[in-house]
């Protein structure tokens, strides 16, 4: 994909802008929070741990930024409400949304407990949902924003065991096409990020950095920074710049 190097002026610019990024405790979250405090932006951290969250809030003050810790559970919309409403309190605005929190069980359909299918789709699905939901007439009332989903190649490609974690992906990136044409003029760009395989807590022991998963061999297995980087670069896209697009760090087709 051929992309044009923006100048400064063309950027939106983080500094002094307020940024919510959900799963921020550990991961591609956590990372991404720090890769948005390292160009200015103060962070709103949310996950369902406080002490992760703590560790994350020190790391990101000491880039010079400014940290408001949240503990939620993004599957309550209740919580989600909370996180929006503490932001604006503290900050006064919410710029970015990185929905990050997710989940996932390999099983089989016939296999499946219908009670953590459900809880994995609500989680990843119907969670992306409430904050966005949450955080929108705050971005509206602040003149545009930029939300970022995490997406998954689970979501665009069937791989058999994974049909909860699948069907919620899938599911996250229908929602971003939708809600990118329900905002543009608003200027909020929406956009989805697949990371493709990462070594994280959900992936341990399952795949070593540097190396291909089994079964795909032409895949690196990266680290979350690498993910962030991307989340950086669309967050700081011009207004009027991609929305509704996939932005992908697979080495396979989806």
């Amino acid at each position: 994909m051929a992309s044009q190097i923006l100048s400064n002026s063309d950027e939106f610019d983080l500094s002094k802008r307020v940024a919510v990024i959900t799963g921020a405790g550990r991961g591609i979250g956590r990372a991404c929070a720090l890769q948005l405090a390292s160009v200015g932006a103060d962070i709103v951290l949310t996950s369902r741990t406080t002490t992760e969250l703590e560790a994350v809030g020190a790391e990101v003050e000491a880039l010079g930024s400014k940290a408001l810790i949240v503990p939620c559970d993004v599957s309550e919309y209740g919580a989600c409400d909370e996180v929006a409403r503490k932001a604006v309190d503290v900050f006064g605005r919410i710029d970015v949304l990185v929905n990050s929190a997710g989940t996932g069980a390999p099983c089989t359909v016939v296999d499946a407990e219908p009670a953590e299918w459900t809880r994995v789709v609500t989680l990843n699905l119907v969670g992306a949902f409430n904050i966005s939901h949450a955080v929108l007439p705050h971005m509206i009332e602040a003149g545009g924003g930029r939300i970022i989903m995490i997406g998954s190649g689970h979501g665009h490609s069937v791989t058999g065991g994974f049909s909860a974690y699948g069907a919620s992906k899938a599911g996250v990136s229908h929602l971003m096409k939708t809600l990118s044409e329900e905002v543009w003029a608003h200027g909020i760009d929406v956009n989805e990020v697949i990371p493709g395989p990462v070594a994280t807590k959900l992936t341990e022991g399952l795949v070593a950095v540097g190396e291909a998963p089994a079964g795909l061999p032409s895949e690196r297995v990266k680290l979350p920074h690498e993910v962030a980087e991307l989340v950086g670069w669309l967050a700081q896209q011009r207004i009027g710049g991609p929305t509704g697009q996939i932005f992908s760090l697979a080495r396979r087709a989806l």
